[in-house]
């Protein structure tokens, strides 16, 4: 199968797992709303950032690392495997302490923290399927991760729904959420061991060193990562309250929503432009610049949607309980258009062999943003964390580019300031019918109407000339060569 096949496909199944994944649990925060409170929906969601926090910590940053190692030579698969399972529980075992001691000494509300405390036993499944996925990833057979993510989101969803219906409340939750995770990791290492590679016998130590060593970046950069991502909720919690927290995690919802097209691609991506880097740096930069006026164009419009349809979506999602996440909503939203630019950056950096320069750029970001929500959260709550999360984004790609542009891509800015108004003017077009209709077209009518003017724009504008398009298709069609397994 040719690359760009392989990229459609990867990228399609995860785009269908990404959009499923958050809209089946869209209906559990519906629920959790509704029947436990915008305070029950506060602290299932600072349990669950800190799980995400510490799960980082427990994988140890292996996931993009096996991906890059084995898409550069499966050989090399079967030492990999076993090397990063014994990792992973390791790394896993000491992360649990280490979240169990923080929600003791940040949070002082009771069933955040017994929750948070019986979480801890979800990182070890946790911590191996990120290992697993990266060793999948790096044979490009993302699809079988994009079924895993949709199986585990319908089992957890329907048993969590079920229980919240009957009575029961977020621990029990909780428990469901640990049980599905060991049944992930055990589907996993069963399809790997079946139908990619098996594990070395024993362990080698010179192996599992020698990922220790190229890990240590790799885990530093997804901590930095998480952190910024996730820090905003547990300082509104700690700083502000529970109800804060509901306000802020249902817009954060939708936002999610947006970075399933961005998520999707990239994780597909990385694999292919990992491999052109070795195969043939022309190849690496025309994928990365072209990419990063792909994702632009597409989430352009997305922005600009719910940017102006905020309080209907929420309204007609969570209720009038829940008005005020659409001031949160409008703010938001329009992070995600540099953090497209800044995926593409973060993975070119790291499929060149530059993720010391990313980890630097993640750690000054992270300070940046845990600084400003200091800042914003006690005055402002809710709002002064989408506004931390605004700005530290444009830093965050701002710290990017001297690093990129220091001989990773070779950028004509020239040439991307021209493409980049013309994406501007056909955004432009979609807000003037949107203003134009606003108050004549009910949003399910105009929405459509708003984004098929965008479409045509674009072509009008010439925003994406269509020799860039044929070459980009071209380029993906290209195969890629590895050592076979």
């Amino acid at each position: 199968m040719s690359t760009f096949k392989r990229l459609l496909k990867n990228t399609s199944v995860l785009i269908l797992a990404k959009g499923v994944q958050p809209l089946i649990s869209l209906f559990l925060i519906i629920s959790i709303s509704r029947k436990l409170g915008v305070d029950g929906l506060g602290i299932y969601v600072t349990i669950l950032s800190y799980v995400e926090i510490f799960q980082i910590i427990a994988a140890f940053g292996l996931r993009n690392l096996l991906t890059r190692e084995i898409a550069q030579d499966k050989s090399r698969a079967r030492v990999l495997i076993s090397a990063s399972m014994l990792i992973s529980v390791v790394s896993a075992i000491l992360a649990a302490s280490l979240m169990a001691l923080a929600v003791n000494l940040i949070s002082d509300e009771a069933q955040v923290v017994q929750g948070t405390m019986i979480v801890t036993l979800a990182l070890i499944p946790a911590a191996l399927c990120e290992a697993f996925e990266g060793i999948i990833g790096g044979f490009e057979k993302l699809t079988r991760v994009g079924f895993a993510w949709m199986g585990e989101n319908f089992l957890r969803v329907g048993l969590s729904l079920v229980l919240i219906y009957t009575g029961y409340g977020i621990i029990e939750i909780i428990w469901v959420y640990i049980g599905v995770r060991y049944l992930k990791a055990i589907y996993y290492y069963f399809y790997i061991v079946k139908n990619l590679s098996r594990p070395a016998r024993g362990f080698s130590r010179e192996s599992i060193l020698g990922l220790l060593k190229k890990a240590r970046v790799f885990a530093l950069i997804m901590v930095c990562v998480t952190i910024y991502w996730k820090a905003d909720v547990i300082m509104l919690q700690a700083m502000q309250n529970s109800d804060a927290v509901g306000y802020y995690s249902a817009a954060y919802r939708f936002f999610m929503l947006s970075r399933i097209l961005v998520g999707g691609f990239i994780t597909s991506l990385f694999p292919v432009i990992s491999n052109y880097y070795r195969l043939s740096p022309d190849m690496f930069q025309s994928a990365c610049k072209k990419s990063i006026r792909v994702l632009v164009v597409v989430t352009l419009p997305v922005a600009i949607a719910f940017s102006f349809f905020a309080t209907p979506i929420l309204l007609m999602t969570f209720g009038e309980a829940l008005r005020p996440s659409a001031a949160v909503l409008r703010i938001l939203i329009w992070v995600i258009i540099p953090y497209a630019i800044s995926q593409v950056f973060a993975f070119a950096l790291v499929a060149s062999n530059n993720q010391k320069y990313d980890f630097k750029v993640n750690a000054l970001s992270m300070f940046s943003n845990i600084l400003l929500n200091f800042i914003l959260i006690p005055r402002y709550s809710y709002l002064g964390a989408t506004v931390a999360t605004l700005i530290s984004i444009h830093i965050y790609v701002g710290f990017q580019l001297p690093f990129i542009l220091k001989g990773i891509l070779n950028v004509r800015i020239r040439e991307f300031l021209s493409a980049f108004s013309k994406i501007g003017l056909s955004g432009f077009a979609m807000i003037l019918v949107i203003v134009l209709g606003f108050h004549k077209l009910y949003f399910m009518i105009l929405l459509p109407a708003a984004f098929a003017f965008y479409v045509v724009s674009l072509f009008l504008t010439g925003a994406i000339p269509n020799h860039d398009w044929q070459e980009f298709m071209n380029l993906l069609r290209k195969p890629a060569h590895n050592k076979a397994v």
